[in-house]
């Protein structure tokens, strides 16, 4: 099964699907809050921060560096007005 939509023990695999909220973002990408609390990046733009979006995870995280992952959808899009 390629699909795993849970994180069980706050850790998760490459190819999990997972929720997660932008939180952020610079000129690289998106910073995003995983539904498991960890922190991740994401190269993709044009989300602005509380946008729910659904994701897999490409890397897991190192001393240095988040969780990479790729977006694959936005599941809620938070209204500027």
């Amino acid at each position: 099964m390629m699909w795993n939509y849970k994180c069980d023990d706050n850790d998760c695999n490459i190819r999990d699907g997972v929720k997660a909220v932008v939180t952020g973002g610079c000129s690289k990408g998106l910073f995003l809050r995983l539904e498991n609390g960890q922190e991740a990046f994401a190269s993709f733009g044009g989300l602005v921060p509380g946008t729910e979006v659904l994701c897999t995870v490409l890397k897991k995280a190192t001393e240095r560096w988040r969780v990479l992952v790729a977006i694959d959808s936005a599941l809620e899009r938070e209204i500027v007005t």
